[in-house]
């Protein structure tokens, strides 16, 4: 065989070994990523349940148990369940809980009493941040499960301020035994929006709601008793617990008095928007001013602000209401996030749809 021959089969057999070696290592160092990717896994499975760790995991939705549903025609029913979809979407679309597991659910329904007539249904959708937390009576140390409740929510509500024991798209019955509720806070008006208080509902636990109301422009669905009507519903009740235990008309008879004293002051007094202590209803001792601690500002629903020709399921005021157990980072970081999903703008822009 000639020299030239020789080389260039000589040449030819190294290539063919060179390109058997590169296979053959690309081979190994495959199995190699493969098995690291093995031993990263089963290393981070082996490792503890860290709080901080689930605090990053990615959180689901859950649809919760059906709420009541009660006084609502099928009709009206099957438009407000539309409502709290597109309110679902709205949310869902522009947040991801993380850390949680996001369940949902939803309410409908009133309860009227005798006399009482609504203009509008009260239907609710609430969220509640279900912690991951893990599983210390596991031996599996990396074990974690779901919390089964939580201080932490929010709720979107049509037509009701369902704190204020309650006001509804409705007038107080007659024989209410009250005759108006109770405001902690005026509200004061926010990037556009009525912003109602932030009240420490739990001071040992450190919770506290966020309450905001959504409206038709300016206008409120209430509207504040005046000291003159405060009065007149309080002699109404004295007389009628008089009446009730006639043995008590000797105790009661300083508390007409004073009623009928307060009554005779200038018309510029009596006009005054009523601000009492919660104590003192039962027995009128007289009226304070507004911020006193204690105290709360009288109300009554204002029937001239909603529309009445528009059908019973059409929200015409949402309050949203954020109730965060402070101090924990899941709950506090999916509030921040929700509050950043929640376009008041488009809730507004539902009313009386």
């Amino acid at each position: 065989m000639a020299p030239a021959s020789v080389e260039k089969e000589c040449c030819q057999g190294l290539i063919t070994d060179v390109n058997r070696f590169v296979n053959q290592l690309i081979i190994i160092m495959n199995y190699l990523a493969l098995l690291f990717v093995l031993f990263l896994k089963l290393s981070l499975m082996a490792q503890d349940c860290t709080q901080e760790t689930l605090a990053q995991k990615p959180g689901t939705w859950k649809v919760g148990l059906k709420g009541s549903i009660s006084g609502v025609t099928a009709a009206d029913l099957t438009k407000e369940k539309a409502v709290l979809a597109g309110i679902h979407q709205m949310v869902s679309s522009n947040y991801s809980p993380t850390g949680c597991q996001l369940l949902y659910a939803t309410a409908f329904g009133k309860y009227p009493m005798e006399g009482q007539t609504y203009i509008a249904d009260p239907y609710y959708y609430t969220m509640y941040i279900l912690r991951y937390l893990c599983d210390q009576n596991s031996e599996d140390k990396s074990k974690y499960y779901v919390d089964i409740s939580t201080t932490t929510t929010v709720n979107i509500v049509a037509n009701a301020m369902y704190w204020l024991n309650s006001l509804y798209a409705a007038n107080i019955p007659p024989d209410d035994f009250r005759g108006y509720l109770k405001l902690e806070n005026r509200p004061v008006k926010k990037n556009g929006f009525y912003f109602l208080s932030n009240e420490n509902v739990d001071p040992k636990q450190e919770i506290v709601e966020y309450r905001w109301l959504i409206t038709y422009n300016d206008t409120l669905p209430f509207k504040y008793v005046s000291r003159k009507e405060y009065l007149l519903i309080q002699r109404k009740r004295l007389e009628q617990s008089v009446i009730d235990s006639p043995g008590s008309k000797t105790y009661a008879q300083k508390y007409f008095d004073r009623i009928d004293e307060y009554l005779t002051k200038p018309e510029s007094e009596l006009s005054q928007d009523a601000v009492c202590m919660w104590n003192d209803e039962e027995w009128f001792e007289g009226f304070v001013e507004e911020g006193t601690r204690g105290s709360f500002i009288a109300v009554q629903p204002n029937l001239s602000y909603f529309k009445k020709k528009l059908p019973k399921s059409s929200p015409q005021f949402f309050t949203v209401i954020y109730k965060l157990s402070q101090g924990d980072p899941v709950f506090e970081a999916n509030i921040a996030a929700i509050k950043e999903a929640v376009d008041f703008a488009k809730l507004r822009g539902m009313l009386g749809k």
